[in-house]
């Protein structure tokens, strides 16, 4: 049998050895460890698995003919869902944990997929926000990641402005689907939004949520 010192050692050796695998297995991802029952990783967000996907089936969409509209339609909302920063798990990091629908709530629905253009018809591609930042400047940038466009700190540095560059939105597929704006405040808010990923409405008074983003175990 051994002493009791042995008995001790050995099992936590097999304790740490477990513990080990299925805190690599919840990090990383693994079979055991299904996307539908325990939500995306943290490191699906931080290399865009989802926004690769989603642009790849858009992209065979249009190979097909289809509209671009049409594209965006066809794109199941739960992959999309998959894309928002509030299905991180580590968002809220080490000392914020508790339920993820205190974040930013339930979503309701999926707005739409917002495609932004300047004066040129340029299309823009706002930066998204990496998992531990609370704020993060906006940014759109073009094909080439050339800065083209932001919501300046102030006033003096504006010449890449919303106002200045007339950046205008459109959405295609979701609840807005077709819907376009100019209005450079609508654009800056929608610009913000799209920080955080694909953009939904949200229903924060059902669990009272407050707006802070939490750690889940899986984060």
């Amino acid at each position: 049998m051994g002493n009791i010192e042995t008995v001790l050692s050995s099992s936590i050796a097999a304790v740490f050895f477990a513990a080990f695998i299925v805190a690599g297995t919840m990090w990383y991802g693994s079979a055991t460890t299904p996307i539908e029952l325990f939500g995306p990783t943290r490191y699906q967000w931080d290399q865009g698995y989802f926004q690769q996907e989603i642009y790849r089936r858009v992209s065979v969409g249009l190979a097909e003919n289809q509209s671009v509209s049409e594209a965006w339609s066809k794109i199941p909302e739960k992959l999309v869902f998959y894309d928002y920063i509030g299905n991180n798990p580590a968002k809220g990091g080490l000392f914020r944990a508790g339920s993820m629908d205190n974040g930013d709530g339930i979503a309701v629905g999926w707005l739409g997929h917002p495609v932004f253009r300047n004066k040129e018809g340029r299309e823009l591609f706002v930066r998204r926000m990496p998992t531990f930042f609370e704020t993060f400047p906006v940014v759109l940038v073009d094909g080439d990641e050339i800065v083209r466009a932001d919501v300046p700190f102030r006033r003096a540095e504006s010449k890449y402005s919303d106002e200045q560059v007339c950046v205008t939105v459109e959405f295609y597929g979701g609840e807005l689907n077709g819907v376009s704006n100019s209005d450079p405040a609508t654009v800056k808010k929608y610009a913000r939004r799209a920080q955080l990923g694909e953009i939904f409405e949200l229903d924060r008074a059902t669990l009272k949520s407050d707006g802070v983003f939490s750690s889940s175990p899986r984060g």
